[in-house]
This record gives C-alpha cells, structure tokens and sequence, in this order.
C-alpha cells in the first residue's frame, strides 16, 4: 500500500477520484498501519467480519483460521456500479498503481465534460469586433 501512497494518493487528490480501504484488523492496528503509511484515504473497520462475509469475499478452507479474508480491488464508477474486480489472494493478482491509474482513466474519459471543449472560445476577430 505504501506504492499508493507515494505514487497515486497525489493524483487522486486532484483527479475527483476517491480510494478506500477496508481493514479486518481493530481500531487501533489499522489507525497505526495508516498512520505508519502515510495514507489520508479512508479506512473502514471490519473486525466483526461482517462486510467480508456478506460480500462471500473469504476463504473458509482453513478452519483454525476462518474466515481468512481475500485481498480483492472494486474499482468503482461515478454511480458506484462496479468497473472492474482485482482477486488479490495471489499478490499478482493485486492491481499495481498504472493498473489503477488507466482504470481510472478509463473511467474519468466517461464523462461529458472529459474533453476540453473550446466551443465559448470564439476566434480573435469575433472577440475584437464584440468590443467595438
């Protein structure tokens, strides 16, 4: 997570893209890993397990440890409908931050307004005669 922070927290500040993370560890081990990264993105609290749960995103093969939650990545639209899922449970599957990065562009390019419209930029000459 640390690559986020470095790499992609500054481009979402000023790209309106949000990142949220959601921690099946308590309060204060996820405050102090978020704290310790860096990261001024949102962190939910899942220590009920609840969230994972209703999402069937754990693993229940290992009954000592169960439920081991699986690392998944919902890159999200503007309406919040799902773009795309990252199955992370082998650290490949993890999306990197220029798989984030083109998602999200992918995503902004969208929307009406993506292009720069030079439509109220009328040429030098109407503007000249407008003062007249």
């Amino acid at each position: 997570m640390e690559n986020y922070v470095k790499d992609l927290q500054p481009e979402l500040r000023v790209s309106y893209c949000k990142l949220i993370a959601v921690s099946v560890d308590n309060t204060e081990i996820t405050h102090k890993f978020r704290e310790q990264i860096g990261a001024e993105w949102p962190f939910l609290i899942d220590a009920d397990r609840k969230l994972i749960n209703e999402l069937d995103i754990v693993d229940n093969t290992d009954r000592a440890h169960s439920p081991i939650p699986i690392p998944y990545t919902f890159v999200l639209d503007g309406n919040r409908e799902i773009y795309k899922i990252y199955n992370g449970w082998w650290f490949v599957g993890r999306p990197t931050v220029e798989e984030l990065r083109h998602d999200l562009r992918t995503l902004i390019a969208r929307r009406p307004d993506y292009a720069y419209n030079r439509e109220w930029d009328v040429s030098e000459e109407a503007r000249k005669k407008a003062f007249l």
